[in-house]
């Protein structure tokens, strides 16, 4: 289930963004780009400052937590492996994210900057809101993936890009990014409060 940022951010209608991704860097740059080029309803914008950004992105081992303020978040992924995790911070009353960290792969040994774009991309996406939380917080095992494009939920190694497990006939490997129906719906609906039409 998609959940909203913070009112008063979603007003400006834009997320900051501070890039800490070590070797990443330059791909979290790029992502940072192709994000603000998809229509979502909202913009990224770089954020200089880590304390005064809405989204941290950074290099993970897989196991670690990040402190924000009182409270934390939490990586647990395999860091050897080409994907991440974001992870938001949610006012358990108004069920609304105020703040995430995008950990990404840091033990990946061979990655080119396509594969990691892709990556960083779909995890702010999920930052964005597309975050499958259900409303008492618990992680939705259905989530907020989608059936193509980039929020598919597993992804292979194809050249040196990323294409979806079960991709569409034709469909060539990510970058440039495509984007599915149901993520562009609900992420509009998310910053635009626009309504989603059935398939």
């Amino acid at each position: 289930m998609p959940t909203p940022w913070l009112k008063r951010i979603r007003r400006t209608g834009q997320l900051t963004v501070h890039n800490k991704a070590g070797d990443w860097r330059m791909a979290v740059e790029a992502a940072i780009k192709t994000f603000n080029t998809l229509s979502l309803g909202v913009t990224l914008v770089a954020e200089a400052e880590e304390k005064s950004a809405n989204i941290v992105v950074k290099l993970s081992d897989g196991k670690e937590t990040y402190q924000y303020y009182g409270d934390t978040a939490k990586a647990d992924f395999d860091a050897g492996e080409l994907h991440g995790q974001a992870s938001t911070l949610v006012d358990g009353k108004r069920m609304e994210i105020f703040f995430c960290v995008v950990f990404l792969p840091g033990k990946v040994k061979k990655a080119t900057q396509r594969q990691k774009e892709v990556i960083v991309v779909h995890e702010l996406i999920h930052a964005a809101g597309l975050n499958g939380l259900l409303p008492n917080g618990v992680k939705d095992p259905n989530d907020d993936h989608d059936s193509v494009g980039i929020m598919f939920p597993t992804m292979k190694v194809d050249g040196d890009g990323l294409i979806e497990y079960m991709h569409d006939k034709g469909a060539k490997p990510m970058t440039p990014i495509r984007i599915g129906p149901q993520t562009l719906c609900k992420t509009r609906a998310l910053w635009n409060g626009d309504a989603c039409k059935a398939d």
